[in-house]
């Protein structure tokens, strides 16, 4: 297969998925037509389901097929440098990044499935995300026993059964199940030691925070304890989380010592979405569209003859702070996935091969002088400040905002805070306006 004829059958993999897991709810429902404020909210609700389901069958079909394809590839590249082959090498590295890229464009579809499960509220996915790392095996036997739960559970028309490792932003539990009785997390455990480990724990009502080892060392061998705390561990952490969506607020899974509370929006996020249509909508006529939003966000468009300069150009505007393009959102655990975005399906498509290119740059030292400006204090941390908040350990160190090894601290309320690297992916992936993110601080 040449590889036009391989992007175009991607493409169609794509486009299908992208059409069940995002369009399909509600084409179906009013037959292709333009909706309408008169419909049934069950019927809808069943049909997202459907397609929710139908395209949840096809990623996984695609990732377990590029997961072997990994594995196979990963073989011949030993070999071929074993004979110190680097032209083939080289070939073999080249087919892997193209598998790597399909298996996070099947995977941001994933999702893309569970952004719309969650209403797009960030605060409930950093709660179902906690940084892990490693990817599951999904061609594993055991892995069989997650697929036959969901399954089971997806029969029913007003439930949906998310299987948690084929989405990028879900690491709580093997699946997320969605009802009439809300969202409860869920732990599968295959294995005859694993199964008899849970049986215990129900048997006795254990809980991690009250567990006794001492009292169970006689009983059972460490082996065995350990994977009764490492059980114990992973229910206390889906308990935590399932809490503080419920109440709005409880202890951090992630940080024991850290208490989160959901505060109530007042401020309506607004986004640059409307000018990156409008920068679009110029590329009927030219190669590249550029605007700056606010004097802090930086935006280029480009196809054709300026794919391979645009990003060049937009870095020389944008100096000394880096340029990303709307592609590595795919990647990024909490931010709204490129299938969610308001453009056409086919702007979406071309995006995704390659045909156009979206990147947004930062300046940072525009974005302090704004704050400043809107009434909301803020400066660059010293190198010292921003390594006392990290050695305090309260925070993954990829979550905590920095360059050069410099932070940016705003004022609320009297208070310093560090910015997160959320706060600027939100910016530069879910296209929030400076102004908005800055007053929604300010009022927070």
């Amino acid at each position: 297969m040449d590889i036009q004829n391989e992007i175009q059958e991607l493409r169609k993999k794509i486009s299908d998925i992208f059409f069940l897991v995002a369009r399909y709810g509600v084409y179906t429902l009013f037959k292709g037509e333009a909706p309408t404020n008169d419909f049934d909210t069950t019927e809808l609700n069943r049909l997202c389901f459907d397609g929710f389901k139908k395209g949840q069958e096809h990623i996984l079909k695609e990732l377990i097929s590029l997961q072997i394809r990994t594995k196979e590839l990963n073989i011949k590249l030993k070999e071929a440098r074993k004979a110190s082959d680097k032209e083939l090498a080289t070939d073999i590295s080249k087919e892997i990044a193209f598998v790597d890229y399909q298996t996070d464009i099947f995977r941001n579809l994933a999702d893309t499935i569970t952004w719309q499960l969650v209403g797009g509220q960030h605060y409930i996915l950093r709660r179902l995300y906690t940084h892990e790392s490693g990817e599951k095996d999904l061609t594993a036997t055991s892995f069989n026993e997650v697929i036959s739960y969901s399954d089971a559970i997806n029969i029913d028309r007003d439930s949906f059964c998310l299987i948690c490792d084929i989405t990028n932003n879900v690491q709580l539990g093997d699946c997320l199940v969605f009802s009439t009785n809300g969202m409860e997390i869920i732990e599968i455990k295959s294995g005859e030691v694993n199964k008899k480990a849970l049986a215990l724990i129900e048997a006795n009502t254990l809980q991690r925070e009250t567990f006794d080892e001492e009292q169970y060392k006689e009983l059972y061998d460490k082996k065995y304890i350990e994977q009764i705390k490492r059980i114990l561990e992973q229910k206390s952490k889906n308990k935590k989380a399932e809490t503080i969506l419920e109440k709005g607020t409880g202890i951090d899974p992630k940080y024991p010592d850290v208490k989160v509370t959901i505060p109530e929006e007042t401020i309506k996020i607004q986004t640059y979405h409307e000018t990156i249509l409008e920068l679009l909508s110029h590329l009927k006529t030219k190669e590249w569209a550029y605007e700056c939003v606010e004097a802090v966000i930086h935006i280029g468009i480009y196809r054709d003859n300026w794919l391979s300069i645009g990003k060049e150009v937009l870095e020389s505007t944008c100096k000394p702070f880096p340029v990303h393009d709307i592609l590595e959102g795919r990647g990024i655990m909490i931010c709204e996935p490129l299938f969610i975005k308001p453009f056409s399906d086919d702007v979406i498509l071309d995006i995704v091969l390659g045909k156009i290119k979206i990147y947004i740059g930062v300046d940072f030292e525009k974005f302090i002088e704004f704050a400043n400006y809107l009434g909301v204090p803020a400066r660059w941390s010293t190198k010292k400040e921003l390594a006392k908040i990290l050695d305090t350990r309260k925070y993954n160190s990829k979550e905590i905002f920095a360059l050069e090894n410099k932070g940016i601290i705003l004022t609320i309320n009297d208070q310093e805070h560090f910015l997160g690297q959320g706060y600027f992916v939100k910016m530069i992936f879910d296209h929030f306006l400076p102004s908005s993110s800055l007053l929604m601080e300010k009022e927070g």
